[in-house]
């Protein structure tokens, strides 16, 4: 059940942030950039991702409501 949520509001994070402006990071973004998710939690009102390409690390926050990017932080 969790992962049902959690895949679902991937899927949001993902089809609603195509007109956030380029120079904001997004969780869809780095996908296209080759990150792969590593770890998601739930948390209200966000979800959390942490995503990684080669050695670098990327923790980022999706409004669940919206599905849009909150904020992303690289942490390694």
């Amino acid at each position: 059940m969790k992962w049902m949520v959690v895949l679902s509001a991937a899927m949001l994070a993902l089809a609603g942030n195509h007109a956030v402006a380029q120079e904001k990071q997004t969780v869809s973004g780095l996908l296209a950039q080759g990150y792969q998710v590593i770890h998601s939690e739930i948390g209200n009102p966000f979800l959390q991702f942490i995503l990684k390409k080669e050695n670098q690390l990327v923790w980022c926050s999706v409004l669940l409501q919206s599905g849009e990017t909150s904020s992303c932080r690289t942490i390694k």
